[in-house]
């Protein structure tokens, strides 16, 4: 199934295009985000760095355990700091 994907997180995952993806079909916002990754020949990150990213969801807020449909458009952002 396609995606559209667009990342604000770079300093973490690396700079993947902002663009429609090819998953499989009832995968979730993070597995997506890694196999995005992995068809752009990047390291996917370790666990750790993954699990303080925020996840929107066709532009709401979502988890990484979110299951992704057709047509969806996932936007993976770097966590708020404080001060």
């Amino acid at each position: 199934m396609i995606i559209h994907l667009k990342t604000v997180c770079a300093e973490i995952i690396g700079s993947i295009p902002n663009a429609e993806y090819t998953v499989d079909p009832g995968v979730t916002a993070k597995q997506a985000l890694c196999l995005c990754l992995e068809s752009q020949g990047m390291n996917v990150p370790e666990d750790d760095q993954l699990s303080g990213l925020l996840y929107l969801v066709n532009n709401r807020l979502a988890t990484a355990d979110t299951t992704l449909n057709e047509g969806d458009r996932l936007m993976v952002l770097r966590p708020a700091r404080a001060g």
